[in-house]
């Protein structure tokens, strides 16, 4: 049973069924159990809540996923916005304007990158016949690259962030 400030979070927050039997399943009780023992994929659901994050955490948090994907930002627009981001400078309405609506800006498009960029992994390494006939190689792939990239963001989150300095409440 968790605890009443986990509870909470995740009735605040519109936890899955899934995620929550997951954290019943690894024995996570309280909010911190669930910091230390929640899945990869659990924990940055958690962490991208809106409201979770502070403006500097998510900016570090959105430099992070789009520079593990910089290599797949070819059009100068997008580019820029990741310049701006490392330097900590504004983002315009021209800047957010330029780059389809602010895709790659906004923050819950950080999200999206990160899985679009695993999904494109997943497509060079099968080939696009292997991926269009459902092939189980292709798929695997995909979840392989899916995994990576949660994988890579709890693992910086866990490094970077406490529980006690993200808004939980």
């Amino acid at each position: 049973m968790f605890d009443e400030k986990l509870q909470k979070f995740l009735n605040t927050n519109g936890a899955c069924l899934g995620g929550i039997t997951r954290l019943q399943d690894v024995g996570a009780e309280t909010l911190e159990e669930a910091w230390d023992k929640a899945s990869d994929e659990d924990l940055i659901w958690a962490v991208t809540r809106p409201g979770i994050m502070d403006v500097e955490q998510r900016r570090l948090f959105l430099v992070m996923v789009l520079s593990s994907i910089e290599n797949k930002l070819t059009d100068p627009c997008s580019k820029n916005i990741l310049t701006k981001l490392r330097a900590n400078e504004t983002i315009t309405e021209e800047d957010r304007a330029s780059v389809d609506a602010a895709r790659e800006a906004a923050w819950a498009a950080a999200r999206e990158a990160a899985w679009a960029a695993a999904r494109e992994a997943a497509w060079d390494a099968s080939g696009a016949a292997a991926w269009a006939s459902g092939n189980a190689a292709g798929a695997n792939a995909w979840a392989a690259a899916r995994r990576a990239a949660g994988a890579a963001q709890a693992k910086y989150v866990r490094e970077n962030f406490n529980l006690c300095d993200l808004h939980t409440n």
